[in-house]
């Protein structure tokens, strides 16, 4: 090969290796490009995910904690209209059930405030682990609540035994045979006395649980206090059932007898063991 020709060809390679130099770098700018838009947008695409997954999670437990705080406010109402518990341990109820309404006021506050996930996550746990409405609570008031209207039967009922023993009293001395009556009488004190015991010991296994924070000893505990507490309401309630067959069965022995003492009219009637 001569000079002459030589020289196009290596003029070639030197322009081709020149034309190949901006092609590459042009390559590399591109790439560089890309890398660092995805570095910029990405986070803030994750943070617009963690928000919205944050703002639902707030959302629910907001819903949660309100209907808590209702829940806890009409129960307080049948609270403050108990009227045979003792108005300490009312005031105590109602004073709890109070504590748990603030309480609840403030975690939703706090909740609202958060700006951390893990933070939120802890605090939503809270609602459950801190604050058994549902578990404690509400069980803890509501057996006060049927302890107290057992009792307020009970009272009733041991009202009309009075009555019911003066006639009696008042047909025996007639000549009349009320032995039956004086059986089904007996009976009937057993039952209202055994009632009243059951309403208060459903009070007294209760009356002083307190939140388990989530500890699982005390849970079953407070478990096993509760179904006790019920099983004893059940008992009071099966035999305040009792006491009014008694009480029903007696009114009707009476009005079968001829005593002249003994007024229709005016004989009351045995109230409901509801």
């Amino acid at each position: 090969m001569t000079k002459s020709r030589m020289i196009p060809a290596r003029l070639a390679l030197v322009l081709g290796g020149v034309l190949l130099v901006p092609t590459l770098a042009l390559a590399v700018e591109a790439n560089v490009g890309v890398n660092t838009t995805a570095q910029v947008t990405t986070p803030a695409a994750v943070q617009v995910k963690v928000d919205a997954k944050m703002q639902a999670a707030k959302d629910k437990a907001t819903k949660e904690i309100d209907r808590r705080i209702k829940a806890l406010n009409d129960l307080n109402i049948r609270v403050e209209a108990m009227q045979r518990v003792t108005e300490s341990f009312k005031q105590t109820l109602s004073t709890n059930v109070q504590n748990q309404v603030s309480g609840l006021n403030q975690l939703k506050a706090k909740i609202d405030a958060d700006t951390e996930l893990e933070v939120l996550k802890t605090d939503i746990k809270t609602i459950t682990d801190s604050y058994r409405v549902y578990m404690l609570v509400m069980p803890q008031a509501r057996i006060a609540a049927a302890a107290d209207r057992e009792v307020t039967l009970i009272t009733m009922m041991n009202q009309l035994g009075a009555k019911l023993q003066a006639r009696i009293s008042a047909s025996q001395s007639a000549g009349a045979d009320v032995s039956k009556l004086l059986a089904a009488l007996t009976d009937m004190s057993a039952k209202l006395s055994n009632a009243s015991t059951q309403a208060q010991a459903a009070v007294s296994v209760s009356a002083g649980l307190a939140p388990d924070e989530g500890e699982k000893t005390k849970m079953a505990a407070n478990a096993a206090a509760l179904k006790s507490a019920r099983t004893s309401i059940q008992a009071a309630h099966t035999d305040l059932v009792a006491a009014r067959k008694d009480a029903d069965q007696i009114i009707k022995g009476l009005k079968a007898l001829p005593a002249p003492t003994m007024n229709e009219s005016s004989t009351t009637s045995a109230p409901a063991a509801q």
